[in-house]
C-alpha cells in the first residue's frame, strides 16, 4: 500500500531483527500515541522497518511530548508534528492505562484516570489528527488499540472493559463519518501480550502457562505480533469500522470449556 504522501527516495531506518524491509509506506508518517513503549513501540520500529517516518506521542521516551488526556497537550503536538514532519496519514491510538479493581471499590480518581486516558486521550488524538488529513485532503488509516476485554466481563475490570468498549464502537462511529473522506478506522482487541501493562501478571506463577494452554495457538502475544496485525490491518484499503482480535484465538476459550477439554483430554 503506498500511501498518499508517499515519496520514491530511500530512507536509513534500521530494520528490527527478523523482519525484512519494505519501502511500502515510503513517505508516509505515522504517528503512534503511547510510542515510547510497549505495542505501541513496536508498531513504530514496523513503519520504520517498512520507509515511514514514525512520530511516537508519550508522556517520556518520546519523539514528541504529550499527554493524551490534556487538549491542550495534543493540540502542541499535533502543530509541532505538523512543522517538523509534516501531515499524518496514519494514526495508531496506543496510549492506555489498565486500572483495575472491584466496583465496590475503585475510587473516583482511577475511574476518572482511566476514561481520561483510555477514552479522551483516544477522541483528543483521533480528533487532531482527522483535522489534520481533512484540511489537507488526504485519505488515511486509523487504529485503535481496543481489547479483548470490550467484549469479555471479567472480574475487576469494570473500569478498563468499559473504557475499551467505549473505543471501539467510537472507531465503528468514525468510521461511518469519516469513510466519504477516504479515512478508514478499525480497532484492534489485544488479548494477553507480553507487555509493560502485563508484567505483574505475567510474572505471577503459572499465568503464562495457563494463557498458552487456553489460547489455540499456544502461547502469550508479543508486541511483534500486535504490531504485525496492525501492518495488515493499515495495508488493506477495504477494512474500515471493524474490531479485529489480535489474540492468538485467546478470546473464544472460556475458563469452562477449557476445564472441560482438560478432561477429555484435548488440553493436556
Amino acid at each position: 500500500m503506498k500511501h498518499p504522501n508517499a515519496n520514491d527516495g530511500a530512507r536509513g531506518v534500521a530494520t528490527p531483527p527478523g523482519m525484512e524491509k519494505t519501502m511500502k509506506y515510503q513517505g508516509a508518517i505515522a504517528v503512534i500515541t503511547g510510542g515510547a513503549s510497549g505495542i505501541g513501540k513496536a508498531a513504530k520500529e514496523r513503519f520504520e522497518a517498512n520507509g515511514a517516518t514514525a512520530v511516537s506521542w508519550d508522556l517520556k521516551g518520546a519523539d514528541i511530548y504529550c499527554d493524551v488526556s490534556d487538549p491542550a497537550s495534543i493540540d502542541a503536538a499535533i502543530a509541532e508534528t505538523l512543522e517538523k514532519y509534516g501531515v499524518p496519514t496514519i494514526l495508531v491510538a496506543s496510549a492506555g492505562v489498565g486500572l483495575v479493581g472491584s466496583i465496590a471499590d475503585i475510587s473516583f480518581e482511577d475511574w476518572n484516570r482511566t476514561y481520561d486516558v483510555n477514552v479522551r486521550g483516544v477522541f483528543l488524538s483521533v480528533q487532531a489528527v482527522v483535522r489534520a488529513m481533512l484540511g489537507a485532503g488526504l485519505p488515511g488509516s486509523i487504529i485503535i488499540i481496543s481489547s479483548v476485554n470490550a467484549t469479555v466481563a471479567d472480574p475487576g475490570h469494570s473500569m478498563y472493559s468499559s473504557s475499551k468498549a467505549a473505543v471501539a464502537h467510537f472507531a465503528r462511529c468514525a468510521a461511518v463519518e469519516l469513510g466519504s473522506a477516504g479515512i478508514r478506522v478499525n480497532a484492534v482487541a489485544v488479548g494477553p501480550t507480553d507487555t509493560p501493562m502485563m508484567d505483574k501478571a505475567l510474572s505471577s506463577p503459572g499465568y503464562k502457562e495457563r494463557i498458552a494452554e487456553t489460547t489455540p495457538l499456544g502461547r502469550v502475544g508479543t508486541v511483534e505480533d500486535i504490531a504485525e496485525g496492525i501492518d495488515g490491518i493499515i495495508s488493506s484499503d477495504w477494512i474500515t469500522g471493524q474490531l479485529i482480535a489480535l489474540d492468538g484465538g485467546a478470546s473464544l476459550v472460556t475458563a469452562r470449556g477449557a476445564d472441560r477439554s482438560r478432561r477429555l483430554g484435548a488440553i493436556k
